[in-house]
């Protein structure tokens, strides 16, 4: 991708008015730089594996194909490639080799090609999804590995296959391991003391450990029968009953590979068996055994010259290759790094040449330790996607608590608060309503208006601590309109002289509409109460065609009051209005008096629904 510019101090535009620009990717052009380096290399070099008799515009064509792929390493390493690919098959097929050993063209064109085939795997298309993805490594690997069987001598075709599957793998691992970010974020880079302990960590959990192999997951039978005891039973006799299997074709078969004398052949075969009995809890075991027994047999076997060709027999080669797969399913990578190299290495070495099998048996390795890596991975996205679930869950319950607590503070506010500001309110205008109280009458007063602002102030402690203001209000208490007579009636038994009207004709009004007007007229008769003792109260009921319209206003102060910290009268009536449609809006008037208007949509019923 082309290098990206951005200014050096987030702004558009400088004092300077020019704008100071500088690379946040890797410059792309440095491998085309490398690309000329390597041009001039082939120029020097491919005389000395092709026929120096093709003159030199084929002597520079075949330098431009060998080194112009490398330019595109970085950004379409798949690309490049595919290029270097179809150049090599070009140049081993168009001209002589004079010098085939090791390589079948230019040595600089095998470099590149193999350089792109690692970068391939550690960065494939990042535009395909993951599975298209991982499907473009393989095609390039078996690709390459395929080109150089078809133009090494036979000899070199096993060492080739391993060279070109080594370098395959160390691509996907080095992008599993994030030793080198890529472009898509695959991972953060480690650092090469981490690889370091990764590698002795891996190392000794394939070598030296012998604890049991970490389990993949639940069984098919535990998930169809989660509550059958024979399902576990059946599981635990399962790999036992398939080592009786295999030991029995062993039994049958060996002869037809090796030559065993009749005594040793059931040890033998038992020992092929073996792996698989160990395959439930001791997995990593059972392919060390296959793999020390593949090794022996590699090294003091003799051949029986049966049908079977090849070192080991058939039925112990598909248990070594089943262990190394169930290895790859159920460790890390760095575990199963190192017993997929210990693996090639011994088939390399074991397998008979010109045979075939050394490369049938590593491409199958190969595959089956790439599908259980994948098989391990997606079993651990699975368990990661089920634990997002789960704290998903858990989230909604913890909002839901908040919600609860919500309504709680929001109806603690309403009823609580507004029978205590009454209290305080007779409390402390008692002596201008009621003549002659003696001194010790005036101090009981006061000191009940005191307890009671403690404990309004004990109230507004407590809302602040249940009061969530970011959660939307989802329940309202239950009185409605019809009680709204005896509300302010009860606010004048109190002192508040307070008078009701309404205007025009009275409609039905839904239960969430009529519950939020009787709390706003409610907490506005408080705040009246607490703010201007006294002072006379008015409220107004409107029933409008398509609005409900609720009007409070108050007088000035008739006596003086002291000053109270803010409550949470103002928010809760606020929200009271928002929650049914409606709006609120609270204000000074200019006598000094105070003015609270809510306008609530009617067509609530099947809001209410």
């Amino acid at each position: 991708m082309p290098p990206t510019l951005c200014s050096v101090n987030g702004d558009s535009d400088t004092g300077s008015g020019d704008q100071v620009a500088r690379p946040v990717v890797p410059r792309s052009w440095l491998p085309w730089l490398g690309s000329l380096v390597l041009f001039s290399l082939g120029l020097l070099t491919v005389t000395e594996v092709v026929d120096g008799s093709i003159g030199p515009v084929l002597v520079a064509v075949t330098a431009i194909l060998g080194a112009a792929p490398f330019g595109l390493i970085t950004t379409s390493p798949a690309t490049g490639w595919l290029l270097s690919a179809t150049g090599a098959f070009v140049v081993s097929r168009s001209f002589d080799i004079v010098d085939a050993d090791p390589w079948p063209w230019p040595v600089v064109h095998g470099l590149v090609l193999l350089a792109l085939l690692f970068a391939t795997a550690w960065n494939p298309p990042q535009r395909l999804p993951r599975g298209p993805r991982i499907g473009v490594v393989l095609v390039a690997w078996l690709s390459t590995a395929t080109l150089f069987a078809m133009s090494v001598p036979p000899d070199l075709i096993a060492g080739w296959t391993v060279g070109v599957t080594a370098v395959t793998v160390a691509g996907m691992l080095v992008r599993a391991a994030g030793l080198i970010a890529t472009a898509d974020g695959a991972g953060p880079p480690i650092s090469l003391a981490e690889v370091r302990v990764r590698l002795l960590r891996g190392f000794r959990v394939a070598f030296v450990d012998w604890a049991p192999s970490p389990q993949a997951g639940p069984a098919l039978g535990e998930r169809l029968f989660p509550s059958s005891a024979w399902v576990g039973r059946a599981r635990a006799l399962l790999p036992w009953l398939l080592a009786l299997g295999v030991f029995w074709i062993a039994v049958a078969s060996v002869h037809e590979t090796l030559v065993v004398h009749d005594l040793v052949l059931p040890i033998f075969a038992a020992l092929v068996a073996a792996p698989v009995a160990m395959s439930r809890r001791y997995a990593l075991l059972g392919w060390r055994l296959a793999t020390v027994l593949a090794a022996v047999v590699a090294v003091i076997g003799t051949p029986s010259g049966g049908p079977d060709p090849g070192a080991w027999p058939v039925v112990f080669q598909w248990v070594w290759l089943i262990s190394t797969f169930l290895v790859s399913v159920r460790h890390d990578r760095w575990t199963t790094g190192w017993v997929w190299a210990v693996t090639v290495m011994v088939i390399s070495t074991g397998a008979p040449a010109n045979s075939g099998v050394a490369i049938t048996m590593i491409v199958a390795a190969t595959a089956l330790t790439i599908i259980g890596d994948l098989v391990r991975s997606r079993r651990r996205t699975g368990r990661e996607l089920e634990r997002q679930t789960e704290l998903s869950e858990l989230e909604k319950a913890r909002r839901a608590v908040l919600e609860e607590r919500t309504r709680i503070a929001r109806d603690l506010h309403d009823v609580v608060a507004h029978h205590m500001s009454m209290m305080v309110v007779q409390a402390e205008t008692a002596p201008y309503r009621i003549a002659g109280l003696s001194g010790p009458a005036q101090a009981e007063f006061a000191a009940i208006s005191t307890s009671a602002r403690d404990a309004l102030n004990e109230i507004r402690s407590l809302l602040g601590v249940l009061r969530s203001h970011d959660h939307a209000v989802t329940h309202t208490p239950q009185p409605g309109l019809s009680q709204l007579d005896e509300l302010v009636e009860a606010a004048s038994r109190s002192g508040v002289p307070a008078i009701v009207t309404t205007h025009g004709p009275v409609v039905p009004v839904g239960l969430a509409v009529s519950q939020s007007a009787y709390r706003i007229v409610q907490e506005s008769l408080a705040n009246a109460a607490r703010h201007a003792p006294g002072a006379e109260v008015t409220v107004s009921v409107g029933y409008e065609p398509d609005m409900l319209r609720i009007q409070v206003v108050n007088g000035a102060s008739a006596v003086p009051v002291a000053c109270t910290e803010p409550g949470h009268g103002l928010i809760g009536m606020r929200e009271r209005a928002h929650v049914v449609g409606g709006t609120l809006t609270a204000e000074p008037l200019p006598d000094g008096g105070f003015e609270v208007r809510a306008d609530l949509p009617l067509e609530i019923e099947e809001h209410d629904r």
